[in-house]
């Protein structure tokens, strides 16, 4: 090792630079004292005044120089010594920092991938057996998510103009506390509903939480109230109601994407959907949206008669003109239906 000021080979301060700084040094002051001589012996006694002045001159001007110097090269040192040890301190600082963001961070992956999992274990299970426990389930969560509309999500009957709506309710006055399980709670009611295009309801049932989904459907049949102008007939919605597994897991694959876009593992987030009316189109609570690049439009903007998005959508050469006129129409009438009873509702 080595000092820090010095080098191995060189025995002088860092600051000198010997010998040439020794040699200048001592060439000026000999021709200095030369010049000093030289001018005394041309001019005898005449000579010292003059001197005296410049040595004078000298030293005021020199002196102070050499002291305010000194000052600041203590100040200097001190405020390298304070930085070096403020550095210190901030280098010590960031270290601890980074060692908390590093636990946080695992803390959060491992509870975000832990919820994940959590989250795909039901999505699963309710593909494989769409229960009352496992749908309410996942209605909660998309609702925490704010990825579903705040009246549930709905699927079209095959072959009928009725679609089926599931929603998560909550009771005004619950008679217990809600508990923590894993289905409707005693706050809560999951309604099963069947409704025409503008979202009008034609018949509603309660789905119990240990009830087969088989029993809601046929009471849900049983209930519905006449026939609807432009909807199917009661043998067509009875029919289509019998695979109601196969609705259900309709669903579960709404909900499923609804979830997959508001966090971020789809192409877009689609809003709080509503309804997937087929792989192009999700009609959410804002509008309509295309599923497979970013096309928005929004709900004031389908209600506006003087704006024709539909010629302006059909123009655009990837738009598959059946599945466009018919979420359009659909987004319409529901739109429309909900704007009508918002204002009756005035």
């Amino acid at each position: 090792m080595t000092d820090h000021g010095r080098l191995p080979w060189r025995p002088w301060p860092s600051r000198l630079r010997p010998p040439g700084d020794i040699t200048v040094l001592t060439v000026a002051t000999l021709v200095g004292l030369a010049l000093v001589v030289w001018g005394w012996l041309m001019q005898g006694e005449e000579y010292t005044p003059g001197l005296l002045l410049q040595f004078g001159s000298s030293l005021v001007l020199i002196v102070p120089l050499l002291v305010l110097g000194r000052v600041l090269e203590r100040r200097l040192r001190s405020t390298q010594d304070a930085l070096s040890s403020d550095l210190a301190d901030i280098q010590a600082q960031m270290r601890a920092t980074r060692a908390r963001l590093d636990t946080l961070g695992e803390t959060s992956r491992d509870g975000l991938l832990d919820r994940h999992r959590r989250r795909e274990l039901l999505l699963r299970d309710a593909e494989r057996a769409p229960t009352a426990d496992r749908l309410a389930a996942l209605l909660r969560e998309a609702a925490g998510l704010q990825a579903v509309d705040d009246g549930g999500v709905r699927t079209r009957l095959p072959g009928s103009d009725l679609w089926l709506r599931l929603d998560l309710r909550r009771n005004a006055t619950p008679a217990v506390p809600p508990q923590a399980q894993p289905g409707p709670s005693a706050g809560e009611v999951l309604s099963l509903m069947l409704e025409d295009r503008g979202g009008s309801a034609v018949s509603e049932t309660v789905w119990a939480r240990d009830e087969q989904a088989s029993a809601a459907a046929r009471r849900l049949t049983a209930r519905r109230t006449g026939t609807v102008p432009g909807t199917a007939s009661t043998v067509t919605a009875a029919a289509a109601l019998r695979d109601i597994d196969g609705l259900l897991r309709l669903l579960v694959a709404t909900l499923r994407t609804a979830i997959a876009a508001r966090t971020g593992q789809e192409q877009q987030d689609l809003g709080r959907i509503i309804e997937l009316p087929n792989e192009q189109w999700a009609i959410s609570a804002d509008g309509l949206w295309c599923r497979q690049r970013y096309f928005h439009i929004r709900t004031e903007q389908l209600l506006d008669a003087r704006q024709d998005w539909r010629r302006y959508a059909l123009a655009k050469p990837w738009v598959d003109r059946e599945h466009f006129l018919d979420a359009y129409r659909t987004a319409h009438a529901l739109f429309s239906g909900a704007s009508g009873s918002a204002s009756g509702a005035q």
